[in-house]
């Protein structure tokens, strides 16, 4: 690793097993690598404001730890019942970082704070649980066309205006329908999953265009790269501009988990590798780090300016 200097700017990050927090520009050189005790699972990331928080857990904990240069880092306990509380997917949303929880029993809630240290009180976030299963974990956040978009497990959508607080469940959705990512452009909302699952969707109620893959390649990661939907699934990459034409491309080692930012692919294999590519297709071995990868984000790091 590189001698380490406060970081600004641009940044992919890499999350992981034994709390693994490790930075890189360009997908090709990783530094400030930082690690935790033993159990120490990070699997969730985003920046906001020049702030980096990573959020995860540590057997019935769930920890949080905040950055705004790389090297120093503050960790944060949430106070919030053990054992029985997932932190199912921190995302950013009006200028706040905000984390969707979900209780056993209990409706899902989200949590908000500005800076990432201090958070505001659980509040639910639907009127009625009996609209979604319990065991449904929410998975990924997109925002675009002034909602909020979540999605899950066994066909979990939820949707919300930006200015309200409460979110609406898409009624009748499909239990075979898992989506484990999705992204936001040209004007659409698009889903990837289980066996090549795709669907489309405008408002986040109303989905269309369903079609599926492969049996087993599963759409980990759905991005949008600022001109088409690039899904990165096991064995080939979906691409399309709208989420209704696809074309289909086998694919090389491709990646468990991606992040994409200037043009530039980054992904994770088990047991710590490090991927890069510019077409979601054709991934190089980078780096590989002590512990697994779980997760990868890109943002920025300081002040705007830098």
């Amino acid at each position: 690793m590189a001698d380490q200097q406060p970081l600004r700017g641009k940044v992919f990050l890499a999350i992981g097993e034994n709390g693994l927090r490790v930075f890189s520009h360009d997908g090709r050189q990783w530094s400030h690598l930082e690690t935790d005790r033993e159990g120490v699972l990070l699997d969730q990331a985003c920046f906001l404001k020049g702030k980096c928080v990573v959020a995860g857990r540590f057997g019935g904990e769930r920890v949080l730890y905040v950055t705004e240069d790389g090297l120093a880092w503050e960790q944060v306990k949430l106070d919030v019942r053990p054992y029985v509380t997932r932190l199912e997917v921190l995302y950013t949303a009006n200028e706040l970082f905000q984390c969707i929880l979900n209780e056993d029993g209990q409706l899902p809630g989200v949590i908000t704070s500005e800076d990432g240290k201090t958070w505001t009180p659980r509040r639910p976030v639907l009127d009625d649980w009996r609209v979604m299963r319990r065991d449904a974990h929410l998975r990924r956040v997109a925002e675009g066309n002034g909602l909020l978009v979540a999605v899950g497990d066994y066909g979990a959508r939820l949707v919300r205006k930006l200015d309200e607080e409460m979110f609406q469940a898409v009624p009748d959705a499909a239990a075979r329908d898992t989506l484990i990512d999705i992204a936001f452009g040209n004007g659409v909302f698009v889903g990837g999953g289980l066996h090549g699952l795709r669907i489309r969707s405008e408002d986040g109620l109303k989905w269309e265009e369903r079609v599926v893959g492969e049996e087993g390649e599963h759409i980990n990661t759905m991005i949008f790269d600022g001109r088409q939907f690039v899904g990165i699934g096991q064995g080939a990459t979906y691409l399309s501009p709208d989420g209704r034409t696809w074309e289909r491309i086998p694919n090389q080692n491709a990646p468990t988990a991606a992040a994409f930012g200037e043009g530039v692919f980054v992904g994770s294999l088990w047991p710590g590798k490090l991927l890069r590519c510019t077409d979601g297709i054709a991934w190089e071995p980078t780096q590989e780090m002590p512990h697994h990868v779980l997760a990868l984000a890109f943002g920025r790091l300081g002040n705007p300016s830098s």
